[in-house]
Protein backbone atom coordinates (compact mmCIF):
# COMPACT_ATOMS: atom_id res chain seq x y z
CA UNK A 1 0.00 0.00 0.00
CA UNK A 2 1.30 3.35 -1.31
CA UNK A 3 2.92 5.25 2.23
CA UNK A 4 0.41 8.55 1.42
CA UNK A 5 -2.41 5.45 1.67
CA UNK A 6 -1.05 4.33 4.69
CA UNK A 7 -1.01 7.59 6.43
CA UNK A 8 -4.74 8.24 5.31
CA UNK A 9 -6.43 4.88 6.59
CA UNK A 10 -4.51 5.44 10.03
CA UNK A 11 -5.81 9.05 10.38
CA UNK A 12 -9.25 8.04 9.04
CA UNK A 13 -9.02 5.17 11.77
CA UNK A 14 -8.81 8.01 14.49
CA UNK A 15 -11.65 9.71 13.12
CA UNK A 16 -13.97 6.94 12.32
CA UNK A 17 -13.10 5.10 15.93
CA UNK A 18 -16.55 5.02 18.32
CA UNK A 19 -15.29 2.50 20.90
CA UNK A 20 -16.23 4.15 24.42
CA UNK A 21 -13.77 3.31 26.87
CA UNK A 22 -15.38 2.22 29.75
CA UNK A 23 -13.51 1.91 33.95
CA UNK A 24 -10.28 3.92 32.30
CA UNK A 25 -9.53 7.09 34.28
CA UNK A 26 -6.35 9.13 32.86
CA UNK A 27 -5.15 9.88 36.16
CA UNK A 28 -3.03 6.84 37.03
CA UNK A 29 0.26 8.66 36.02
CA UNK A 30 2.90 10.12 39.39
CA UNK A 31 0.52 12.43 41.50
CA UNK A 32 1.30 15.59 42.30
CA UNK A 33 1.14 15.84 46.36
CA UNK A 34 -2.23 16.48 47.54
CA UNK A 35 -1.72 20.41 48.73
CA UNK A 36 -0.94 20.90 44.56
CA UNK A 37 -3.46 18.68 43.59
CA UNK A 38 -6.27 20.45 45.49
CA UNK A 39 -5.28 23.90 43.73
CA UNK A 40 -7.15 22.44 40.33
CA UNK A 41 -11.06 23.32 40.70
CA UNK A 42 -13.85 22.39 38.84
CA UNK A 43 -13.65 25.13 36.68
CA UNK A 44 -10.22 25.56 35.83
CA UNK A 45 -10.55 23.57 32.65
CA UNK A 46 -13.86 23.95 31.73
CA UNK A 47 -15.97 26.94 30.60
CA UNK A 48 -19.46 26.19 30.79
CA UNK A 49 -21.85 27.68 27.84
CA UNK A 50 -24.50 30.31 29.09
CA UNK A 51 -27.35 28.56 30.54
CA UNK A 52 -28.00 25.57 32.74
CA UNK A 53 -26.76 22.08 31.51
CA UNK A 54 -30.13 19.55 31.31
CA UNK A 55 -30.52 16.07 32.02
CA UNK A 56 -29.97 13.47 28.56
CA UNK A 57 -31.89 10.85 28.36
CA UNK A 58 -30.86 7.25 30.01
CA UNK A 59 -31.47 4.67 32.40
CA UNK A 60 -33.71 6.24 34.92
CA UNK A 61 -33.27 10.03 33.35
CA UNK A 62 -35.73 12.19 31.34
CA UNK A 63 -35.12 14.74 29.07
CA UNK A 64 -36.31 18.08 29.83
CA UNK A 65 -35.04 19.86 26.74
CA UNK A 66 -32.07 19.94 24.44
CA UNK A 67 -28.82 19.90 26.75
CA UNK A 68 -26.81 22.64 26.46
CA UNK A 69 -23.20 22.72 24.90
CA UNK A 70 -20.10 22.95 27.47
CA UNK A 71 -16.89 23.76 26.57
CA UNK A 72 -13.02 22.34 26.89
CA UNK A 73 -10.02 24.46 27.36
CA UNK A 74 -7.11 22.21 25.88
CA UNK A 75 -3.85 21.86 28.86
CA UNK A 76 -0.66 20.92 28.06
CA UNK A 77 0.01 17.07 27.55
CA UNK A 78 -3.52 16.66 26.54
CA UNK A 79 -4.50 14.79 23.76
CA UNK A 80 -7.87 14.43 22.17
CA UNK A 81 -8.63 11.01 23.19
CA UNK A 82 -8.29 11.90 26.78
CA UNK A 83 -10.90 14.78 26.69
CA UNK A 84 -13.23 12.28 24.77
CA UNK A 85 -12.61 10.03 27.81
CA UNK A 86 -13.15 12.94 30.00
CA UNK A 87 -16.43 14.06 29.29
CA UNK A 88 -18.07 10.55 28.08
CA UNK A 89 -17.81 11.00 24.07
CA UNK A 90 -15.55 9.88 21.17
CA UNK A 91 -12.80 11.51 19.21
CA UNK A 92 -15.01 11.32 16.42
CA UNK A 93 -17.64 13.20 17.56
CA UNK A 94 -15.59 15.79 18.92
CA UNK A 95 -13.28 16.03 15.39
CA UNK A 96 -17.04 16.53 14.02
CA UNK A 97 -18.00 19.25 16.45
CA UNK A 98 -15.14 21.33 16.76
CA UNK A 99 -14.29 20.57 12.06
CA UNK A 100 -10.94 19.24 13.32
CA UNK A 101 -9.42 17.79 9.81
CA UNK A 102 -6.80 16.42 11.68
CA UNK A 103 -7.61 15.41 15.19
CA UNK A 104 -3.98 14.80 16.09
CA UNK A 105 -2.88 18.42 16.08
CA UNK A 106 -4.85 20.16 19.12
CA UNK A 107 -2.61 22.95 20.40
CA UNK A 108 -2.66 24.42 24.34
CA UNK A 109 -5.01 26.93 24.93
CA UNK A 110 -7.99 25.96 22.20
CA UNK A 111 -11.25 25.92 22.74
CA UNK A 112 -12.97 22.93 21.87
CA UNK A 113 -16.81 22.29 22.21
CA UNK A 114 -17.95 18.90 23.93
CA UNK A 115 -21.06 18.29 21.95
CA UNK A 116 -24.06 17.36 23.91
CA UNK A 117 -23.09 18.98 27.18
CA UNK A 118 -22.76 18.16 30.93
CA UNK A 119 -25.56 15.57 31.42
CA UNK A 120 -26.69 15.44 35.15
CA UNK A 121 -28.22 11.96 36.93
CA UNK A 122 -31.53 11.99 38.85
CA UNK A 123 -30.62 11.46 42.62
CA UNK A 124 -33.14 8.89 42.80
CA UNK A 125 -31.72 6.68 40.60
CA UNK A 126 -28.60 6.62 42.47
CA UNK A 127 -26.67 4.35 44.79
CA UNK A 128 -23.93 4.34 47.10
CA UNK A 129 -20.42 3.28 45.62
CA UNK A 130 -17.66 2.50 47.79
CA UNK A 131 -13.87 4.49 46.19
CA UNK A 132 -11.25 1.22 45.70
CA UNK A 133 -7.26 2.16 46.07
CA UNK A 134 -6.49 3.54 42.52
CA UNK A 135 -9.81 5.00 41.03
CA UNK A 136 -10.27 8.33 39.72
CA UNK A 137 -13.38 10.12 39.08
CA UNK A 138 -13.21 9.51 35.46
CA UNK A 139 -12.98 5.51 36.05
CA UNK A 140 -15.98 6.08 38.00
CA UNK A 141 -17.76 7.57 35.95
CA UNK A 142 -16.96 5.80 32.65
CA UNK A 143 -17.59 2.39 34.66
CA UNK A 144 -21.34 3.92 35.28
CA UNK A 145 -22.20 5.92 32.24
CA UNK A 146 -21.79 9.03 32.86
CA UNK A 147 -19.14 12.06 33.11
CA UNK A 148 -16.84 12.76 36.01
CA UNK A 149 -18.25 16.59 35.85
CA UNK A 150 -21.44 15.07 36.67
CA UNK A 151 -20.28 12.89 39.60
CA UNK A 152 -18.53 15.65 40.98
CA UNK A 153 -22.03 17.79 40.64
CA UNK A 154 -24.24 15.26 42.16
CA UNK A 155 -21.42 14.74 45.24
CA UNK A 156 -20.69 18.46 45.67
CA UNK A 157 -17.10 18.11 44.99
CA UNK A 158 -15.28 21.00 44.63
CA UNK A 159 -12.09 19.37 42.93
CA UNK A 160 -12.53 15.84 41.04
CA UNK A 161 -8.78 14.70 41.81
CA UNK A 162 -9.84 14.39 45.83
CA UNK A 163 -10.70 10.80 45.75
CA UNK A 164 -9.46 8.73 48.91
CA UNK A 165 -9.93 4.34 49.23
CA UNK A 166 -13.24 4.11 51.15
CA UNK A 167 -15.08 6.93 50.18
CA UNK A 168 -19.06 6.62 49.36
CA UNK A 169 -20.10 8.56 46.45
CA UNK A 170 -22.98 8.64 44.55
CA UNK A 171 -23.09 6.81 41.10
CA UNK A 172 -26.30 6.09 38.71
CA UNK A 173 -27.79 2.70 38.34
CA UNK A 174 -26.42 1.02 35.53
CA UNK A 175 -28.95 -1.35 33.61
CA UNK A 176 -28.86 -5.05 34.56
CA UNK A 177 -26.01 -3.59 37.20
CA UNK A 178 -23.25 -3.80 34.99
CA UNK A 179 -19.99 -1.42 34.72
CA UNK A 180 -19.46 -1.60 31.21
CA UNK A 181 -16.85 -2.92 29.34
CA UNK A 182 -13.78 -3.72 31.00
CA UNK A 183 -10.03 -3.67 30.22
CA UNK A 184 -5.97 -3.56 31.37
CA UNK A 185 -3.72 -0.64 30.93
CA UNK A 186 -0.07 -1.91 29.48
CA UNK A 187 2.41 0.78 30.59
CA UNK A 188 4.49 0.66 27.50
CA UNK A 189 8.65 -0.54 28.34
CA UNK A 190 11.70 0.27 26.30
CA UNK A 191 11.55 -1.82 22.95
CA UNK A 192 7.86 -2.74 23.03
CA UNK A 193 5.96 -2.19 20.00
CA UNK A 194 2.10 -1.70 19.69
CA UNK A 195 1.75 -4.69 17.49
CA UNK A 196 3.65 -6.88 20.13
CA UNK A 197 2.08 -5.33 22.90
CA UNK A 198 -1.57 -6.32 21.19
CA UNK A 199 -0.08 -9.84 20.17
CA UNK A 200 0.57 -10.24 23.82
CA UNK A 201 -3.11 -9.17 25.51
CA UNK A 202 -4.50 -11.65 22.64
CA UNK A 203 -6.17 -8.56 20.44
CA UNK A 204 -6.07 -7.33 17.22
CA UNK A 205 -3.23 -4.38 16.69
CA UNK A 206 -5.95 -2.11 15.30
CA UNK A 207 -8.29 -2.65 18.35
CA UNK A 208 -6.03 -1.08 20.70
CA UNK A 209 -5.19 1.55 18.46
CA UNK A 210 -8.41 3.04 18.14
CA UNK A 211 -9.00 2.30 22.52
CA UNK A 212 -6.34 5.00 22.45
CA UNK A 213 -6.51 7.57 19.96
CA UNK A 214 -2.81 6.11 18.12
CA UNK A 215 -2.90 7.75 14.78
CA UNK A 216 0.56 6.44 14.23
CA UNK A 217 1.42 2.49 15.95
CA UNK A 218 5.00 3.58 15.63
CA UNK A 219 5.01 6.31 18.09
CA UNK A 220 3.93 4.86 21.17
CA UNK A 221 6.44 5.73 23.75
CA UNK A 222 8.51 3.85 27.01
CA UNK A 223 5.57 5.03 30.16
CA UNK A 224 2.84 5.68 27.72
CA UNK A 225 -0.33 3.59 29.11
CA UNK A 226 -2.62 1.81 26.80
CA UNK A 227 -5.83 0.40 27.47
CA UNK A 228 -6.38 -2.77 26.30
CA UNK A 229 -9.69 -3.85 25.89
CA UNK A 230 -11.32 -6.88 27.25
CA UNK A 231 -11.92 -7.89 31.04
CA UNK A 232 -9.77 -7.04 33.22
CA UNK A 233 -9.59 -4.32 36.42
CA UNK A 234 -8.69 -1.07 34.45
CA UNK A 235 -8.67 1.49 37.01
CA UNK A 236 -5.06 0.20 37.98
CA UNK A 237 -2.05 -0.15 35.36
CA UNK A 238 -0.43 -3.45 34.86
CA UNK A 239 0.90 -5.23 36.54
CA UNK A 240 -1.32 -4.43 39.35
CA UNK A 241 -4.63 -6.34 39.54
CA UNK A 242 -5.87 -5.09 42.98
CA UNK A 243 -4.95 -3.29 45.70
CA UNK A 244 -6.70 -3.12 49.18
CA UNK A 245 -6.39 -1.03 52.37
CA UNK A 246 -7.40 -1.87 55.61
CA UNK A 247 -9.23 -0.47 58.01
CA UNK A 248 -10.95 2.78 56.20
CA UNK A 249 -10.89 4.95 57.27
CA UNK A 250 -7.99 4.29 59.65
CA UNK A 251 -7.41 5.87 63.22
CA UNK A 252 -4.78 7.73 64.59
CA UNK A 253 -2.54 5.16 66.43
CA UNK A 254 -3.87 2.20 64.06
CA UNK A 255 -2.09 -0.24 61.65
CA UNK A 256 -2.89 0.47 58.62
CA UNK A 257 -2.62 -2.92 56.17
CA UNK A 258 -1.98 -2.69 52.49
CA UNK A 259 -2.02 -5.94 50.17
CA UNK A 260 -0.88 -5.77 46.27
CA UNK A 261 -1.59 -8.34 43.91
CA UNK A 262 0.16 -8.40 40.52
CA UNK A 263 -0.02 -10.43 37.15
CA UNK A 264 3.53 -11.40 37.57
CA UNK A 265 6.87 -11.23 39.76
CA UNK A 266 7.47 -7.97 40.77
CA UNK A 267 9.08 -6.35 44.03
CA UNK A 268 6.72 -3.58 45.46
CA UNK A 269 7.50 -0.86 47.39
CA UNK A 270 5.38 1.70 49.20
CA UNK A 271 5.58 5.23 50.87
CA UNK A 272 2.99 6.75 53.24
CA UNK A 273 3.45 9.61 55.68
CA UNK A 274 7.01 10.39 54.58
CA UNK A 275 8.02 7.09 55.11
CA UNK A 276 9.43 3.31 53.43
CA UNK A 277 6.42 0.88 53.70
CA UNK A 278 7.84 -2.57 53.43
CA UNK A 279 6.15 -5.26 51.44
CA UNK A 280 6.80 -9.31 51.84
CA UNK A 281 5.46 -11.54 49.62
CA UNK A 282 3.55 -14.69 50.27
CA UNK A 283 1.83 -16.84 47.91
CA UNK A 284 2.27 -14.45 44.95
CA UNK A 285 0.43 -11.79 47.30
CA UNK A 286 2.45 -9.11 48.88
CA UNK A 287 1.83 -7.38 52.03
CA UNK A 288 2.58 -4.59 53.99
CA UNK A 289 2.23 -2.49 57.16
CA UNK A 290 2.04 0.94 57.91
CA UNK A 291 1.62 2.53 61.74
CA UNK A 292 -0.37 5.75 61.71
CA UNK A 293 1.52 7.96 64.00
CA UNK A 294 -0.76 9.23 67.10
CA UNK A 295 -0.49 12.96 66.85
CA UNK A 296 -0.66 12.68 62.86
CA UNK A 297 -3.01 15.35 61.71
CA UNK A 298 -6.37 13.94 60.92
CA UNK A 299 -6.86 14.39 56.68
CA UNK A 300 -5.90 12.36 53.27
CA UNK A 301 -2.37 11.44 52.70
CA UNK A 302 -1.02 9.74 49.67
CA UNK A 303 0.21 6.13 49.69
CA UNK A 304 2.25 5.81 46.43
CA UNK A 305 2.91 2.08 45.33
CA UNK A 306 6.28 0.99 43.14
CA UNK A 307 5.61 -2.26 41.29
CA UNK A 308 9.35 -3.25 39.76
CA UNK A 309 9.59 -6.15 37.19
CA UNK A 310 12.05 -8.29 36.66
CA UNK A 311 13.56 -6.42 33.64
CA UNK A 312 13.91 -3.12 35.82
CA UNK A 313 10.43 -1.44 34.78
CA UNK A 314 8.79 0.50 37.32
CA UNK A 315 5.41 1.04 37.45
CA UNK A 316 3.73 3.53 40.27
CA UNK A 317 0.54 4.28 41.35
CA UNK A 318 -0.64 6.50 44.20
CA UNK A 319 -4.24 6.79 46.09
CA UNK A 320 -4.93 9.00 49.20
CA UNK A 321 -5.67 7.29 52.53
CA UNK A 322 -7.93 8.89 55.50
CA UNK A 323 -7.04 9.10 58.65
CA UNK A 324 -9.74 10.47 61.30
CA UNK A 325 -9.10 11.51 64.90
CA UNK A 326 -8.80 8.79 67.29
CA UNK A 327 -9.83 9.12 70.80
CA UNK A 328 -7.33 10.11 73.86
CA UNK A 329 -7.01 11.08 77.15
CA UNK A 330 -5.16 12.85 79.57
CA UNK A 331 -2.78 12.34 82.64
CA UNK A 332 -0.26 13.55 85.35
CA UNK A 333 2.39 11.31 86.15
CA UNK A 334 4.44 12.23 89.45
CA UNK A 335 8.28 11.33 88.65
CA UNK A 336 11.94 11.28 90.18
CA UNK A 337 13.75 14.76 88.48
CA UNK A 338 16.82 12.23 87.85
CA UNK A 339 14.25 10.14 85.88
CA UNK A 340 13.42 13.30 83.74
CA UNK A 341 17.31 14.43 82.62
CA UNK A 342 16.99 15.09 79.07
CA UNK A 343 20.30 14.01 78.08
CA UNK A 344 19.65 10.35 79.86
CA UNK A 345 15.94 10.31 77.95
CA UNK A 346 17.60 11.24 75.11
CA UNK A 347 20.40 8.27 74.73
CA UNK A 348 18.00 5.94 75.68
CA UNK A 349 16.18 6.58 73.06
CA UNK A 350 18.63 6.81 70.93
CA UNK A 351 19.40 3.04 71.80
CA UNK A 352 15.59 2.10 70.69
CA UNK A 353 15.91 4.31 67.84
CA UNK A 354 18.35 2.28 66.38
CA UNK A 355 16.25 -0.91 66.50
CA UNK A 356 12.79 0.55 64.98
CA UNK A 357 13.62 -0.06 61.46
CA UNK A 358 14.32 -4.04 62.10
CA UNK A 359 12.38 -5.45 59.57
CA UNK A 360 12.52 -9.35 58.86
CA UNK A 361 10.73 -11.81 55.87
CA UNK A 362 9.35 -14.48 58.40
CA UNK A 363 5.93 -13.33 60.25
CA UNK A 364 5.44 -15.01 63.71
CA UNK A 365 1.61 -14.59 63.68
CA UNK A 366 -1.75 -16.04 61.89
CA UNK A 367 -4.68 -14.25 63.98
CA UNK A 368 -4.95 -12.14 67.05
CA UNK A 369 -2.05 -12.00 69.65
CA UNK A 370 -2.19 -13.45 72.55
CA UNK A 371 -2.38 -11.16 75.46
CA UNK A 372 1.05 -11.07 77.45
CA UNK A 373 -0.71 -10.80 80.76
CA UNK A 374 -4.22 -10.71 82.30
CA UNK A 375 -4.41 -7.81 84.06
CA UNK A 376 -6.73 -5.33 83.60
CA UNK A 377 -5.90 -1.73 81.68
CA UNK A 378 -4.72 0.84 83.68
CA UNK A 379 -3.75 3.78 81.11
CA UNK A 380 -4.39 3.40 77.08
CA UNK A 381 -2.03 3.92 74.35
CA UNK A 382 -2.31 7.33 73.15
CA UNK A 383 -3.32 9.12 76.81
CA UNK A 384 -1.40 12.31 76.67
CA UNK A 385 0.41 13.17 79.51
CA UNK A 386 2.63 15.61 81.97
CA UNK A 387 4.93 14.72 84.63
CA UNK A 388 4.76 16.59 87.97
CA UNK A 389 3.42 19.96 87.04
CA UNK A 390 4.50 20.37 83.53
CA UNK A 391 2.91 20.50 80.43
CA UNK A 392 1.13 17.59 78.72
CA UNK A 393 4.17 17.73 75.87
CA UNK A 394 4.35 13.66 75.58
CA UNK A 395 1.61 10.67 74.91
CA UNK A 396 2.08 7.36 76.32
CA UNK A 397 3.45 4.98 73.85
CA UNK A 398 1.76 1.34 74.61
CA UNK A 399 -0.39 -0.07 77.22
CA UNK A 400 -0.04 -0.32 81.18
CA UNK A 401 -1.48 -3.91 82.33
CA UNK A 402 -2.00 -4.50 85.79
CA UNK A 403 -0.20 -7.06 87.89
CA UNK A 404 1.43 -7.92 90.34
CA UNK A 405 5.61 -8.38 90.80
CA UNK A 406 6.76 -11.60 89.42
CA UNK A 407 3.58 -12.26 87.41
CA UNK A 408 4.55 -14.04 84.04
CA UNK A 409 5.02 -12.25 81.13
CA UNK A 410 3.98 -14.03 77.91
CA UNK A 411 5.17 -13.73 74.38
CA UNK A 412 2.22 -12.38 72.04
CA UNK A 413 3.44 -13.94 68.86
CA UNK A 414 6.03 -15.96 67.63
CA UNK A 415 9.71 -13.86 67.02
CA UNK A 416 13.32 -13.09 67.85
CA UNK A 417 14.46 -10.94 70.84
CA UNK A 418 16.27 -8.64 69.24
CA UNK A 419 17.37 -6.84 73.16
CA UNK A 420 17.03 -8.12 76.77
CA UNK A 421 18.60 -5.37 79.25
CA UNK A 422 18.36 -3.09 81.83
CA UNK A 423 17.29 1.06 80.76
CA UNK A 424 17.45 3.70 83.44
CA UNK A 425 13.84 5.23 82.19
CA UNK A 426 12.33 1.76 81.42
CA UNK A 427 13.66 -0.22 83.93
CA UNK A 428 14.22 -4.31 82.85
CA UNK A 429 13.31 -4.29 79.00
CA UNK A 430 12.54 -7.11 76.45
CA UNK A 431 12.13 -6.51 72.51
CA UNK A 432 10.77 -8.99 70.14
CA UNK A 433 10.97 -9.01 66.46
CA UNK A 434 7.68 -10.88 64.71
CA UNK A 435 8.55 -10.09 61.47
CA UNK A 436 6.87 -7.59 58.50
CA UNK A 437 8.31 -4.86 60.89
CA UNK A 438 5.92 -5.52 63.52
CA UNK A 439 7.68 -5.23 67.19
CA UNK A 440 6.79 -5.33 70.90
CA UNK A 441 8.35 -4.56 73.96
CA UNK A 442 8.34 -4.77 77.43
CA UNK A 443 9.15 -2.31 80.07
CA UNK A 444 9.55 -2.28 83.87
CA UNK A 445 10.36 -5.89 84.46
CA UNK A 446 11.75 -7.24 87.76
CA UNK A 447 13.14 -10.40 85.73
CA UNK A 448 14.11 -11.07 82.41
CA UNK A 449 14.17 -14.57 81.33
CA UNK A 450 15.07 -14.83 77.82
CA UNK A 451 18.47 -13.32 75.66
CA UNK A 452 19.26 -11.59 72.73
CA UNK A 453 18.85 -13.96 69.65
CA UNK A 454 16.55 -16.37 71.32
CA UNK A 455 13.78 -17.80 68.98
CA UNK A 456 9.97 -17.74 71.09
CA UNK A 457 6.60 -18.96 70.23
CA UNK A 458 3.45 -17.50 71.13
CA UNK A 459 2.41 -17.80 74.70
CA UNK A 460 6.24 -18.57 76.13
CA UNK A 461 7.36 -16.81 79.16
CA UNK A 462 9.64 -14.08 78.54
CA UNK A 463 10.05 -12.15 81.90
CA UNK A 464 8.23 -11.26 85.13
CA UNK A 465 6.24 -7.76 85.91
CA UNK A 466 8.00 -5.25 88.08
CA UNK A 467 8.17 -1.84 88.99
CA UNK A 468 12.04 -0.57 87.61
CA UNK A 469 12.83 1.91 86.17
CA UNK A 470 10.57 5.45 85.49
CA UNK A 471 7.71 3.46 86.88
CA UNK A 472 5.09 4.38 90.13
CA UNK A 473 4.15 0.57 90.90
CA UNK A 474 3.73 -2.91 89.92
CA UNK A 475 2.70 -3.28 86.03
CA UNK A 476 3.51 -4.24 82.26
CA UNK A 477 4.20 -1.42 79.77
CA UNK A 478 3.67 -3.59 76.59
CA UNK A 479 4.16 -1.43 73.42
CA UNK A 480 4.21 -2.33 69.62
CA UNK A 481 5.85 -0.66 66.71
CA UNK A 482 4.77 -1.33 63.08
CA UNK A 483 7.25 0.57 60.52
CA UNK A 484 9.32 1.85 63.66
CA UNK A 485 5.78 4.06 64.74
CA UNK A 486 4.13 3.51 67.81
CA UNK A 487 0.63 1.94 67.24
CA UNK A 488 -2.34 0.61 69.41
CA UNK A 489 -1.19 -3.02 70.48
CA UNK A 490 -4.85 -3.42 71.60
CA UNK A 491 -5.92 -3.35 68.01
CA UNK A 492 -4.29 -6.36 68.00
CA UNK A 493 -6.08 -8.53 70.20
CA UNK A 494 -8.91 -8.67 68.28
CA UNK A 495 -9.48 -10.10 64.57
CA UNK A 496 -8.51 -6.63 62.77
CA UNK A 497 -7.44 -8.45 59.52
CA UNK A 498 -7.98 -11.99 58.20
CA UNK A 499 -3.91 -13.08 58.20
CA UNK A 500 -2.62 -15.74 55.59
CA UNK A 501 -1.36 -18.86 57.27
CA UNK A 502 1.81 -18.43 58.60
CA UNK A 503 5.22 -19.81 56.30
CA UNK A 504 3.99 -19.05 53.04
CA UNK A 505 1.35 -21.10 52.55
CA UNK A 506 -2.08 -19.76 50.83
CA UNK A 507 -4.94 -18.22 52.78
CA UNK A 508 -7.39 -20.36 54.08
CA UNK A 509 -9.85 -17.93 53.31
CA UNK A 510 -10.24 -14.76 51.02
CA UNK A 511 -8.22 -11.47 52.64
CA UNK A 512 -10.67 -9.10 53.82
Amino acid sequence: MPRRLVGFFLMALVVIATNEISCFGAAHHRRLPAAARNDETLGSAVEEASGKACPTAGPGQQSAEPPQDAFHVVERGETLFRIAERYGTTVAALAHANGLPDPTKIYVGQRLRIPGGLPAIDPLSTTGYVVRAGETLQSIAACHATSWRALAQLNDMLSPNVLYAGQVVRVPLVDGGSSGRGGVLHEVAPGETLIGIALRHGVVPSTVADANGVSNPALIYPGQRLLIPGEGSPWLPEPFTTVDVHPIPVAQGETLVVTVRTAEPVTVSGQLFGRTVGFTEEAGVHYGLAGVHVLAEPGLYELSLTATDQGGWATSIATDIAVEAGSFGYERIPASPSLLDPALIADENARLEALRPTFTERRGWSGPLVRPCGGTVSSYFGTHRAYNTGPYTSYHGGVDLRGPTGTPVLAPAGGTVVMAESLAVRGNAVLLDHGWGVLTGFWHLSSIEVEVGQAVEAGDTIARIGNTGLSTGAHLHWEMWVGGVNVDPLQWLEPFYTWPDPAGAPPTKEVE
